[in-house]
């Protein structure tokens, strides 16, 4: 029997408690208390919970109340021990943070219920002693900084324990206060890591959308959403195509999601020793990062660097073992895998490249490689019984590092068969999408030189797609089905579309009804399976098809996910704006509003929060600081491009002007709106410059001769 969890997600202990079942993956179903409604008197819940608080947890015949004694008896009953230890040391100090934080943040919820939320929800007045419970908060954030805010976790735990979960929701109190989060840095960046890890966004899901909703400023931007304003965070990568460790980090950055800047060094013509470089990395190799605030060098330094940085859990875990066998194969890899990189420049790049003689030590080179990969082989991946390094499920630091070593001997007549199911692996390493796009030049590289069988299915190989025909159910006027033929475009997914007449009902007939029951547009069948919805539709082509750079990996996922998730209550204002001042009067008659100035003046606040919220103030190109298009863009993008039809002034938004320029610049996109523009610019009444130059493809007040549609 699962558990039964039930829960507010107003209630801080209710949010501990949901975001450890979420971490711990624990099966359970939620049922939602309205404590606003009295239903936690309810005679029902009392017979669940005589305290009449929550969180209650049912397990069976078993029924509990207190959030510290639930999360206790979830780790225990399924003996999470890397949340709750064993290790008596370890135990105690996890039990005195749960003890002490009863009353020793007390202050936190007194402030925010007295301060805060009476006023805002109940209408009752600020208390005259507001500035002594201020005071009050300080002081226990100070204490709880200095006492147990000793390492990254809470006593320096090598991993997040239950003491983390409820400081988390402790501390995500203050949220909704007008707290300095400056004056505590470390909390500051404690939180922000904690809302970057999928299962905590997703617990505080509804808390984190009344949040963003109320324009918060930018310390809680940064905490919640990863923008900081204070700072150009956007890093540049130094490095050049054809060295291992530069495409072991650029790898990592891909993987990332993040934007970055990439500029190549010309090791051949010394770029790398030129002051400038050499004030950027003094040990004039490459690759380097550098932004304002910080600089580095050494590819293992770099990759962990960003894989933390970026919450990258996946490549480079927090637990403690899973992260020691990663730091354990990259540091064998700095002296042991050495012979490899001596191979290919000594026997090839170096006669090849510049005429060096061919050493008369090469069959013993090749040797040495080849014993090296047999201990790597034995040692590292079991002898080929497990998937990725050290039984990892998925791929590490540790196989980015030496997928990169290993493509080097693609040049080679490298007898990878010496060692059986060791083609395998490569294999399964280059079907990462991250792989794939670093090896980019490289693989170009080589298709001019002669190289093996294996290298050539390996550097020409294109990602495998699935032959079942894929039929988008799609009309030009629909925003979503723009959004969802996009993501097939860009994918450079086959398929066909078939267009629905939303005028004549066709979409409320069979045979469309049979496979959208909703009635709506788009519709996407994958042979007999069948999908409505433009955010489902996207997310499943692009897991079907691994478009990581359309729905990037974790922990940016979660940023697009948190965007989609606010897209559907809030970006359709910008769509009803041009239904109900132009296609409902146009097409169904409708009377036209009289409130035009106050929906606009809606509008004009919706995007300023856009801007600062999910485009960083305006430092970000796209949506959440990716570095390509993702689906939150191409959803976003459908909604905005509605304002054509009404005239809508894009003067005061230059981050938007920008963002729609760069975006419709995309051929893809262009191709899936040619249509849409063609009947703005017949149907609207009116377009100004702006609107008009980026419907017919030129530069603002340009000339009109050389239209992309």
């Amino acid at each position: 029997m699962s558990l039964i969890l039930y829960f507010s997600p107003l209630s801080p202990p209710s949010r501990a408690v949901r975001s450890f079942l979420l971490l711990s993956k624990a099966v359970f179903s939620g049922k939602v208390v309205d404590i606003l409604k009295g239903e936690n008197k309810s005679a029902e819940f009392q017979n669940i919970n005589p305290n009449q608080s929550l969180p209650a947890l049912v397990d069976g015949g078993l029924k509990l109340f207190e959030s510290h004694a639930i999360l206790k008896y979830i780790a225990v009953k399924k003996q999470l021990y890397q949340y709750y230890p064993k290790n008596l040391r370890n135990k105690a100090q996890i039990d005195c943070y749960l003890d002490w934080s009863q009353t020793g943040l007390g202050a936190i919820g007194k402030y925010v219920t007295q301060c805060f939320l009476f006023p805002k929800f109940m209408n009752k007045p600020v208390p005259d002693n507001k500035q002594e419970l201020h005071q009050d908060v300080i002081d226990a954030l100070k204490f709880f900084e200095s006492t147990f805010l000793t390492g990254r976790y809470i006593f320096n735990q090598p991993s997040i324990t239950l003491a983390d979960v409820k400081a988390t929701s402790d501390l995500s109190q203050l949220l909704i206060s007008d707290l300095d989060f400056n004056q505590f840095p470390k909390i500051k960046e404690y939180l922000q890591e904690m809302f970057s890890i999928q299962a905590m966004k997703e617990a505080y899901a509804e808390y984190l959308q009344m949040i963003n909703s109320s324009n918060p400023n930018d310390q809680v931007q940064y905490i919640i959403n990863g923008i900081d304003k204070s700072q150009s965070w956007k890093f540049t990568l130094y490095f050049h195509p054809l060295s291992s460790p530069s495409r072991s980090a650029r790898t990592v950055l891909l993987y990332s999601g993040i934007d970055y800047n990439e500029q190549i060094i010309n090791l051949l013509s010394g770029e790398n020793e030129q002051p400038w470089f050499s004030a950027i990395n003094p040990n004039q190799t490459i690759p380097a990062i550098a932004n304002d605030s910080i600089k580095l060098f050494e590819s293992g330094a770099i990759m962990k660097y960003v894989a933390r940085k970026f919450n990258l859990y996946n490549l480079y875990p927090t637990q403690l073992k899973a992260q020691a066998k990663v730091d354990e194969y990259l540091d064998f890899h700095h002296t042991e895998m050495s012979s490899l990189p001596n191979y290919v420049f000594s026997c090839y790049f170096g006669p090849q490249m510049m005429k060096l003689p061919m050493p008369a030590d090469k069959d013993q080179q090749l040797q040495n490689v080849i014993g090296t990969l047999e201990f790597f082989w034995r040692v590292f991946m079991n002898n080929g019984k497990w998937t990725f390094i050290n039984d990892s499920p998925h791929p590490t630091l540790a196989d980015i590092k030496v997928g990169n070593d290993l493509a080097q001997l693609f040049i080679t007549d490298f007898p990878f068969e010496k060692i059986p199911g060791f083609d395998l692996y490569i294999k399964r390493l280059f079907e990462v999408p991250e792989m794939k796009r670093s090896h980019a030049e490289l693989f170009g590289f080589l298709q001019s030189q002669k190289i093996g069988k294996f290298a050539i299915s390996i550097s020409q190989a294109q990602p495998v797609r699935n032959q079942t025909r894929i039929i988008l159910y799609f009309n030009f006027f629909s925003g979503p089905a723009k959004a969802a033929k996009t993501a097939l475009l860009l994918g450079n997914i086959p398929f066909e579309e078939k267009t629905i007449d939303i005028q004549s009902g066709e979409n409320t007939k069979k045979p469309y009804t049979d496979i959208n029951p909703n009635q709506s547009i788009p519709a996407l069948s994958f042979g007999n399976f069948h999908l409505f919805e433009s955010h489902a539709i996207m997310k499943f082509i692009c897991i079907q098809f691994n478009l990581t750079e359309l729905y990037p990996n974790f922990p940016l996922r979660a940023k697009i996910d948190s965007y989609l998730d606010f897209h559907h209550l809030e970006i359709r204002k910008l769509s009803l704006l041009a239904m109900d001042f132009f296609v409902g009067p146009k097409f169904f008659k409708k009377e036209m509003p009289k409130n035009y100035d106050e929906r606009v003046r809606e509008v004009n606040e919706l995007l300023h929060f856009m801007v600062n919220a999910f485009f960083g103030g305006g430092k970000y190109k796209y949506i959440m600081g990716s570095r390509t298009p993702t689906i939150a863009d191409l959803a976003f993008t459908a909604e905005i491009s509605t304002l054509f039809f009404v005239d809508f002034d894009f003067s005061q938004f230059p981050t938007m002007k920008t963002y729609i320029r760069d975006v419709f610049s995309i051929k893809q996109v262009r191709e899936t709106y040619s249509k849409y523009f063609l009947a703005a610019r017949f149907m609207a009444k009116s377009m100004n410059p702006f609107i008009e130059s980026i419907a017919k493809g030129t530069e603002e007040g340009g000339s009109t001769c050389c239209q992309l549609i």
